[in-house]
């Protein structure tokens, strides 16, 4: 498993009971109380997505997972988080802030203190169709080789 090295912002969290610190798309994500709450990503040098530049990197900070309807009082409360370029509805403090490991413990004890605005539910896993289908074709296959075998029989010989 990759190491890394801002893995410290889940401390807290790693002796918890109801906190799980998991890979998710090459980083490490926090869920906490049943919901997706932070992804730690480190991949740095990569300043644009879909032709556009950032000030930042856009993968190497920490992704904060809430919805769209929270955005007004959280940028409000903390202006020096951002609107994640990938992900939208996140919001991302990435590394190269100015002062971000003081900016991140904040975002932590708003975690911990289970504030309503910060998590998301992680949806339930849907069953594939393509199940289904290849049950069909199993069903039909079945058929198909009892109607060849019954065809196939040699006739009776009197």
């Amino acid at each position: 498993m990759k190491q890394f090295e801002n893995r410290w912002i889940f401390e807290f969290f790693e002796e918890k009971s109801d906190a799980i610190i998991k890979s998710m798309f090459g980083g490490l994500a926090l869920y906490y109380q049943g919901q997706l709450k932070m992804l730690l990503s480190e991949n740095a040098g990569d300043y644009s997505y879909r032709g556009k530049e950032y000030d930042f990197e856009v993968w190497n900070g920490v992704l904060i997972a809430t919805d769209r309807i929270h955005h007004e009082s959280l940028l409000k409360q903390f202006p020096f988080l951002v609107n994640h370029p990938v992900l939208p509805k996140w919001l991302y403090l990435p590394f190269t802030f100015e002062g971000w490991e003081e900016r991140i413990e904040m975002i932590t004890r708003l975690v911990r203190s289970a504030d309503p605005r910060v998590g998301v539910w992680p949806q339930e896993k849907s069953r594939k169709k393509t199940k289904k289908k290849s049950v069909k074709k199993l069903v039909k296959k079945k058929v198909a080789k009892k109607s060849v075998s019954k065809s196939k029989k040699p006739a009776k010989r009197h």
